[in-house]
């Protein structure tokens, strides 16, 4: 993660760095990534950057932090449905809006298709917490279908990010539906 001095810079400074980094990673991928080009770019100088950052996979994961936020923000909280059907509603809006999200932000793609672990696991366990409320899951292995929901929502995302159109939310939807019937 960014190292203190990258704080004290105002949002919009932090923001401009990490949009250029982004934009780097996006047309170059992650073993083109040059910390120096980013530098150049962003008006700073080399020493300055790594001011900022403890080297490329500082500047990567801050990158990766700042994706994550956004996607974050575009999903907002997970809110408790009270019937299946708004249940689903939700799940195709939030989808919606991820999509809304990425074709507004290509670049962003290839920085979450490098994360790896967690990152929207509070939204996901609120998101299965309200299945389980409303019957949706069945209760035999309950633990193992909360980490499958995860696997399942985390391979539609890898698979989406690659192949942009490559999944839809009617297809994620009916792989949940037949998970969680056990």
């Amino acid at each position: 993660m960014p190292l203190p001095r990258f704080h004290r810079l105002s949002l919009d400074e932090q923001e401009r760095i990490l949009a250029v980094a982004t934009r780097h990673l996006s047309i170059r991928g992650l073993a083109g990534v040059s910390v120096n080009e980013i530098a150049d770019e962003a008006g700073l100088s080399r020493s300055a950057i790594y001011n900022y950052f403890d080297g490329k996979s500082d500047l990567v994961d801050a990158v990766r932090a700042a994706a994550i936020r956004k996607v974050a923000a575009a999903l907002g909280n997970w809110t408790t449905q009270p019937d299946p059907a708004a249940f689903w509603a939700e799940f195709r809006a939030g989808s919606a809006q991820l999509s809304a999200l990425l074709a507004e932000a290509p670049e962003l793609r290839q920085a979450l298709a490098t994360v790896t672990g967690g990152g929207l696991d509070e939204w996901v366990n609120a998101f299965f917490e309200n299945a389980v409320a409303l019957g949706l899951v069945s209760p035999q292995h309950r633990r193992l279908t909360r980490v499958a929901t995860g696997a399942i929502l985390a391979a539609a995302d890898a698979a989406e990010l690659a192949e942009p159109g490559s999944i839809s939310t009617a297809d994620v939807e009916a792989v949940l539906r037949a998970v969680w019937r056990g």
